[in-house]
């Protein structure tokens, strides 16, 4: 292998521990000795996964084989967007160990009985596989770093613009039909122990990892699409591409294969789109090729000003999403003594908002990558407030009750607030050091056709989010307002300011900005499901389609942002 950076290489072996782990877990007892080996796994189901995990080392140390600097950052970026759906695949690990009869994981057992199951050394080797992965995306992340900052200065035009657009327009399609299917029913069962949930009707755990690796697809093609390195879009896309095939593979193979089970349609559907991503990732580097060929070449590099408002951003944002996730896991409120706690399900949401921003922000430390993914954390941070808003106003609720006062969870919802606040004021300050460097004499507007896009997308998705989705949550048109219906109004607010500064920003920023949007609005959408409780009213549900229009139209707003880079 020729030299590569250390950290490069470190990745690489946690890659191939990891993948080795996931491969051979389903012949260990995954739900303790009494079930077997591999018992009654579907055999083709565990035969798809050990392949999909197999072929992100195999592919990665392939790559950083071949001479060059390029193959080495293909290299590293594979292993970071296989690593970052490896995220989602984590949490969807745990639901082994806190209801592993509802995990609905062919790929390692199926249950026979109703009866409760203990998660077995098969369930840790899985889960220990995966977080090596995810650790591997992250060395992987910091290699490409290291090894793009070698080659400085490099091509400023984003990887989306430069590709045809019929490429771009698959990839971004691909990317959000991949992340419908981890949310879709795994298979269609009759049999009556196997339920294959979906997202609505899955464990709290298996509903945020699915949520969290959908996410994961969606913001690697962004990355890809944003990016200016073709090299770093190649391997990042590629990666996520076979990170959610290694999900859905087994679940279709399963579904196939089964006895009284039945291939999901959406599943099947998202695999044919998972392939399309990896499809995508190989044809990428010769089509931006094609285009650079054809148009001068602007290069530029990162001034040392805007790198530091990154990083401080990026810290921020981490430090502010690892106390919400925190937050979110601990006791909301504090009870008398023997008394248990109640699960309040608003935390859910404050976890998948922490997670959102933490996965975010982390790209910010990175100089190769902050510039163009800088504007998407702006809108996620205030979905963090709107989260950490309904947290505090369940704790107010419940504090009348004697003896309940405010836990562990309740304060650190508290400190993300602010941390949230900070984070937004330095995202705008590192953009606003972004722009001493350029030409900012020719004012931008955006066409007639998109200003009407974007009008449209910032009234439906703002009254989306001011809409109470769960039980309970407040309304606008009562006053005065709780701590829920504050946060929403502060996320409304953000939404229609990213509408407004996109259609003047440059064509990349302004679509991450509204790529941002969309995800943080998806995600309040997507909080009538994550906290269903045996309240939840149908109403609630009809109440979610102002926000799921709204987020139609933002990802409308981007692509036609995005198209004026490289009309």
């Amino acid at each position: 292998m020729p030299s590569r950076p250390p950290v490069l290489v470190a990745a690489l072996v946690l890659a191939a521990l990891g993948a080795t782990a996931v491969a051979v877990a389903p012949i260990l007892p995954v739900v303790g000795a009494d079930e077997g080996p591999i018992g009654a796994a579907s055999g083709a189901a565990a035969l798809v996964s050990a392949v999909a995990a197999l072929a992100v080392p195999v592919g990665a140390v392939s790559l950083a084989r071949r001479r060059g600097a390029l193959a080495a950052v293909r290299a590293a970026a594979l292993l970071s967007g296989a690593g970052f759906v490896a995220l989602g695949a984590v949490l969807l690990d745990v639901a082994l160990f806190t209801d592993a009869l509802d995990a609905d994981r062919l790929e390692l057992f199926r249950p026979v009985t109703a009866a409760g199951l203990a998660a077995g050394p098969g369930a840790g080797v899985v889960l220990a596989g995966h977080l090596a992965s995810v650790v591997a995306g992250v060395l992987g992340a910091v290699a490409v770093r290291q090894l793009e900052a070698a080659r400085l200065p490099v091509e400023e035009r984003p990887v989306g613009a430069r590709a045809a657009t019929p490429v771009a327009a698959g990839v971004a399609v691909a990317a959000l039909v991949t992340a419908g299917a981890l949310l879709a029913p795994p298979f269609v069962s009759n049999d009556p122990v196997l339920l294959g949930s979906g997202v609505l009707d899955a464990t709290p755990a298996a509903a945020l990892g699915a949520l969290l690796a959908a996410v994961a697809v969606v913001l690697a093609a962004t990355w890809a699409l944003v990016t200016p390195s073709s090299a770093a879009a190649t391997g990042v896309l590629a990666g996520a591409g076979l990170g959610a095939l290694a999900i859905l593979g087994p679940r279709l193979a399963a579904g196939l294969t089964g006895a009284r089970l039945a291939p999901s349609p959406g599943v099947a559907v998202g695999v044919l789109a998972a392939v399309l991503l990896v499809a995508s990732a190989v044809a990428l580097p010769r089509l931006v090729a094609r285009s650079d060929r054809a148009a001068p070449r602007v290069r530029r590099a990162v001034p040392p000003a805007p790198a530091k408002r990154h990083r401080q951003a990026g810290v921020a944002g981490i430090v502010t999403g690892v106390v919400a996730t925190v937050g979110s896991l601990l006791p909301v409120l504090s009870v008398p003594a023997g008394a248990t706690a109640p699960e309040l399900s608003a935390a859910r949401m404050l976890f998948a908002a922490g997670l959102l921003v933490l996965a975010l922000s982390f790209w910010l430390l990175l100089s190769e990558f902050a510039a163009p993914l800088r504007p998407a954390v702006a809108v996620p941070a205030a979905g963090m407030v709107a989260a950490a808003g309904a947290v505090l106003q369940s704790w107010v609720l419940a504090a009348g009750l004697p003896g309940v006062g405010a836990g562990p969870g309740t304060w650190l919802a508290g400190a993300a607030i602010p941390g949230a606040a900070v984070t937004g004021v330095l995202v705008v300050l590192a953009g606003g050091a972004e722009r001493d460097g350029i030409d900012t004499s020719v004012e931008r507007t955006a066409g007639p056709v998109r200003r009407a896009v974007g009008a449209a997308a910032a009234l439906t998705a703002g009254v989306g989010v001011l809409l109470p989705l769960q039980p309970g949550a407040g309304s606008v048109l009562s006053y005065p307002w709780g701590y829920d219906v504050w946060g929403r109004a502060v996320l409304a607010v953000a939404v229609v300011a990213a509408v407004l500064v996109a259609g003047r920003a440059r064509p990349a920023r302004g679509t991450a900005l509204l790529l941002g949007a969309a995800a943080s609005v998806a995600l309040y959408a997507a909080s009538w499901a994550l906290v269903r409780t045996s309240e939840q009213e149908p109403v609630n549900g009809v109440l979610t389609l102002p926000a799921i229009l709204g987020v139609v139209l933002l990802l409308a707003a981007a692509w036609l942002t995005i198209r004026e880079e490289n009309p």
